[in-house]
Parts: structure tokens; sequence; C-alpha cells
């Protein structure tokens, strides 16, 4: 069976109207080329099942150096934790995976999943199977809290980017949600609701993570920054047992936690009375939440769109190896209302 044409700018061309070349600086969002020319241009691909072709773009990006770099059009989506059923059905890696595999069509690429833990995939075997297949591009999922990221490939043959916060004993290019500005964000609006002295609920282990990112954002943007270093509650030093008597010592009149998962645990006569005031917030707000708890919704969604784009374009100018300046990108969340579900967008 002869496969469908595929469609090219001269198709886009001829059906808007336009020059080549202005297709192609259109499909790049060329300064030179109006935004609302760029729009319509676009809508005109999108329409005609234009996607790029990965070995074209590779060989355009070095041309100049009198070679071309072959390109399988594939980019490995490699899941540190989580088995196939988990990263099928649970929303955190539906979100992330749709997310990735959507930016990769839009760049003619094909998403290819790996379970090296389900799989018992050491990093050499691993090395291995990419190779033979000729995937250059290494997406590696986000670790959980509680477990480090240690997975050696052959660096030397692939352009990886890491999704979260996690250490690696190598330094990676990553992209990761900008708990920064989430906490600021929580407590402009606990501060909006009339909060006077918030506390929040955290991790060290998080707050490590992200170079103390968390504390940083909660001591600097605290309506009482005398008192803010007080109001900080690390649950995994101080454990749970002891939080609802450091609640009625430090009296905050809100509460901001950093995971959902945490009420949980820290559940008390004193916090149901807060959350029965709506004086309870989250950072990682969760659509099915039977609390509806408002917060900000982590959008890794779009995390790994940004993982995409950053890893092909990796590929495509022969930046593989480790990296000796490594890019961290972080992407901001959205504010939700309790109980608001929204669709991926």
């Amino acid at each position: 069976m002869t496969p469908p044409r595929r469609c090219t700018i001269k198709d886009i061309a001829a059906h808007a109207g336009v020059a080549v070349s202005t297709v192609s600086y259109a499909l790049r969002n060329h300064p030179s080329i109006p935004a609302a020319t760029c729009r319509r241009i676009q809508a005109v691909g999108e329409k005609l099942g234009y996607r790029p072709d990965p070995q074209i773009s590779a060989l355009m990006a070095h041309i100049g150096r009198g070679r071309a770099v072959p390109s399988s059009g594939r980019i490995a989506l490699v899941w540190m934790q989580g088995r196939r059923a988990a990263t099928r059905s649970e929303g955190f890696f539906v979100q992330m995976r749709d997310g990735a595999a959507a930016r990769a069509q839009l760049r003619g690429y094909h998403l290819e999943e790996f379970w090296p833990d389900e799989d018992r995939l050491s990093g050499a075997r691993l090395s291995g199977i990419l190779r033979a297949r000729g995937i250059q591009s290494v997406i590696f999922s986000p670790s959980i809290e509680g477990v480090a990221a240690d997975y050696a490939l052959g660096w030397e043959h692939f352009a990886c980017v890491v999704l979260g916060h996690a250490r690696w004993p190598v330094e990676l290019h990553r992209v990761a949600h900008d708990h920064y500005h989430a906490v600021c964000e929580c407590l402009q609006r606990m501060t909006a609701a009339g909060v006077r002295s918030p506390a929040i609920v955290l991790t060290e282990e998080i707050n490590q993570r992200t170079d103390s990112a968390v504390k940083a954002a909660f001591m600097t943007h605290h309506p009482t920054e005398a008192r803010a270093r007080g109001l900080i509650y690390a649950l995994d030093q101080r454990g749970a047992r002891s939080f609802s008597s450091w609640l009625r010592t430090h009296e905050p009149d809100g509460v901001l936690l950093l995971r959902r998962e945490m009420w949980d645990e820290i559940e008390s006569p004193r916090l149901r009375e807060l959350r029965a005031a709506g004086r309870v917030w989250c950072a990682n707000w969760q659509a099915d939440d039977p609390l509806a708890l408002p917060g900000i919704q982590q959008r890794y969604d779009l995390a790994a769109r940004a993982a995409v784009d950053l890893v092909t374009g990796l590929e495509q100018s022969r930046s593989l190896g480790l990296p000796d300046h490594p890019q961290c990108v972080q992407i901001r969340g959205d504010w939700r209302e309790h109980g608001a579900a929204v669709g991926r967008r």
C-alpha cells in the first residue's frame, strides 16, 4: 500500500497564496512576518496536516557543516518509576505522556516509551537498544519523592532532558515545575482572602531538590516576614504526630500544603476547622480532590512539551553528551479554584 503523500511547505504556500519563503518563516514565527500572517499560515498548515520532517530539519540544522546528520524521527520517553499500568491510568503520568506525544507529533517525531524498572533494563542495555533503533533524543520522567535518580546511559550518544527536580549523579538539561512561583501565587491568594499569618507544610527533600526555592518564596513573600521562618513545618523531619500541637502553638490562620497527600498524614481537628473556614490551600491542586482545595495545578503536560522542544533542538544541533552548561526551564502552573476541573490544552 502506497503511503499518503506528505504535505510540504509548497502545498501550504499554494493554499495560502504566499511565497514558500514566507511559509518557512511563518512556521517558525520569524519576527519579519506579522503575527497575524504567521497564525493564518500556521492554520493552513494544520488544516492540511503539515508535520515537519525531522530528517530534513536535521539536515538544515547542519547544512553549514557540509554533511547530513541522520535522524530516526523517534524520541525515547523513559519512565524512571511506574509500571506500564500506572503510566497508562494515573493522571499525572497520562498528562505528561499526552503532552510529550502531541508535541512530538507536531514536530514530525514519534514517541517511544521504555520502562527500565519493570523490564529490568540496565543503563548499558537500554543504551544498546536506543542506539540499535537510531534514537538519539531521550526524555526521563520525574523521579518520585524519596527515590534517588541514578541511571547511567552511554551519555555521549544521546541528547537527554530530565523532567522534574530530582537530583542526578550527572548534570543534565531539565524542565520542571516552577515551585517558587507556585508558592508566591498561593501566598498572594491567601493574603487577598484575609490570611495574615499563613503556615506552610513542606518536605525538606522537595525544598532541597528545588535549590530551596520553596522556602525562599515563602519567607520573602510572607505577609509577616519576621514570623515566616517559624511558620514552616517540615513534615519529613518533624513527623506527622507533632503537627497538631505545633498548629495550636503557632496559631496560623491559614495553611498551605505543598502536596495534597499531606492532608491525610496531618489531619487534625484544628486543620479541619481551618479547611471549613476556607483557610487551607494546596500547591499541587488535584481535579479529583474530595476536599476541593484551591491551589496551583502543576502543568507537566506543558513541561513535557517543552522537553520535546529542547531535546529535538539538541539532537538537530548535534549537542549530544553531558552538557557543559545545563539548561533549566521552569514551567509555571495555573491557579485553580476549588473543584474547578479543567481540560488539557
